[in-house]
């Protein structure tokens, strides 16, 4: 059998220098998913510890204990580039143009106010601390929209460095589980009410899981059944503003970066939108399209759509859990330190701005 060569190398010497990387990355994946899972059990919460921190944090460790021989390298630079774009693409089977109609227009303008107070407040930040550009984008972005899932999509379009995008999700992970334990207790002591208490939720907590886990401790906690399915909903909307925010910021990155200030036309746009984000887009099409086969034809049931959309956001999930744990395996701590302590304060200023803001807007239109 004649060996395939792959310039100048043959394929089993490819898969010889990946190999060892994507296995580390998926092991480590594997170890961070059952670990959360079985963790949360303890706990009692379902969503209180996220695969994809607990990801980072065991890759961090094991990178900065132990060391990574050069053999995973390239493996897990696959892992981080690759594996992560293939699990955003995937990923907009969550995300359904009907359920912004599921929710309301009534919440959209609070969503589009903490998003844009959220974005704004990142950028005048970054400027007043001289943080890295890179970096508040990310922080920016991560509090603003969906944590991890938004700066992971982000990253690439503005080409952040590994050790900012591994700070950054910490950064807006930290604060969400502080958010995710404290926002339920603040949402009943100021008597929001079920409906309002959901939407508080879903618009100032940045990761899907945090939301979710916040929601249903408030159920729990003070026998509603609503807050849960509300804040969860808003979540879903308020993700969905990663088709036009992150393509957006990539282009206002690359624009300020650039030393040319022209115009950048149709033809320019359409080159800085990577090509993930457009799969993305499409697959929030195709979840629609089957949305709406279902509900007005027989030709698919609303069981085998939905096991069909589970699985591949599950696929999607553990996806990301690989490429954050690949992050973790190749981040090193002294290259953090360098950072200094702005990112936290960038992190813990915008999440306060972006909840006060839902809050006050809450509170003015009710």
């Amino acid at each position: 059998m004649k060996n395939i060569y792959i310039k100048n190398k043959t394929f089993w010497d490819t898969i010889k220098e990946f190999a060892p990387g994507i296995i580390l990355g998926i092991i480590v994946a594997i170890f961070s998913h059952y670990g959360a899972k079985y963790s949360n059990h303890l706990i009692g919460y379902k969503s209180l510890i996220s695969s994809i921190l607990l990801g980072i944090v065991i890759g961090i460790f094991v990178k900065n204990i132990f060391g990574i021989k050069s053999v995973f390298n390239k493996g897990l630079d696959f892992n981080v580039k690759k594996i992560l774009k293939i699990g955003i693409v995937i990923l907009g089977i969550r995300l359904s143009i009907f359920e912004i109609f599921s929710l309301g227009i009534s919440s959209l303008p609070i969503i589009i106010l903490c998003i844009l107070s959220g974005l704004l407040a990142g950028y005048i930040l970054t400027k007043l601390l001289s943080l890295p550009n890179k970096l508040g984008v990310l922080i920016a972005v991560g509090t603003s929209i969906c944590g991890a899932s938004a700066i992971v999509a982000t990253a690439p379009g503005i080409k952040a460095k590994q050790e900012e995008i591994a700070y950054a999700i910490t950064v807006i992970t930290i604060f969400g589980i502080i958010a995710m334990l404290f926002y339920p207790f603040l949402s009943n002591f100021l008597e929001l009410g079920e409906k309002s208490a959901g939407l508080f939720l879903g618009t100032s907590i940045h990761e899907t899981a945090q939301v979710t886990g916040a929601g249903f401790i408030y159920d729990e906690t003070f026998g509603t059944v609503n807050v849960g399915k509300y804040a969860v909903t808003v979540k879903l909307v308020r993700n969905l503003s990663m088709i036009v925010v992150i393509p957006l910021m990539t282009i206002l990155y690359q624009r300020e970066s650039s030393s040319q200030k022209n115009y950048i036309n149709i033809k320019q746009i359409s080159k800085l939108i990577p090509l993930f984000i457009i799969g993305f887009f499409i697959m929030s099409l195709l979840r629609t399209s089957g949305d709406f086969i279902v509900n007005y034809s027989d030709i698919i049931s609303d069981d085998n759509w939905q096991t069909f959309t589970k699985q591949l956001t599950s696929i999607s999930k553990f996806m990301l859990v690989v490429a954050m744990a690949s992050v973790g395996l190749t981040t090193d701590i002294k290259s953090i330190k360098s950072l200094g302590l702005k990112p936290f304060l960038v992190g813990i200023i915008v999440a306060s701005i972006v909840g006060i803001c839902s809050l006050l807007s809450i509170i003015t239109i009710n």
